[in-house]
């Protein structure tokens, strides 16, 4: 359990110091994160956009685009949209988000 609480730790100071993160954001930085250990941690891992929205209780697809976009110009994660729908877009952290997130978090 110590290292969860370690790496929640990181993740809540890091989200609390960024003035431009709003609830949209955190919502859907969460839904990331339960998408992330539902791949096994994989390094890109697939997403698709109704499931984080839906986890992130996001509804509007506008401000779903646009902070999964701000997540990515503010450095949190690396998007790569798919318009395949069986695809689904991959999405993979920075890499010092990487080294922490991905360490025991499941």
């Amino acid at each position: 359990m110590g290292s969860i609480d370690k790496n929640l730790d990181y993740l809540k100071d890091r989200i609390q110091a960024d003035q431009r993160l709003s609830a949209f954001h955190v919502s859907l930085l969460a839904a990331l994160i339960f998408a992330s250990e539902n791949s096994g941690l994989t390094h890109p891992f697939q997403v698709s956009r109704s499931k984080l929205m839906r986890s992130s209780k996001i509804y509007s697809t506008s401000t779903y685009h646009k902070c999964i976009g701000e997540l990515q110009a503010f450095g949190y994660i690396f998007y790569s949209p798919s318009y395949n729908p069986f695809l689904g877009s991959r999405v993979s952290w920075n890499s010092e988000d990487q080294a922490v997130l991905s360490c025991n978090l499941s």
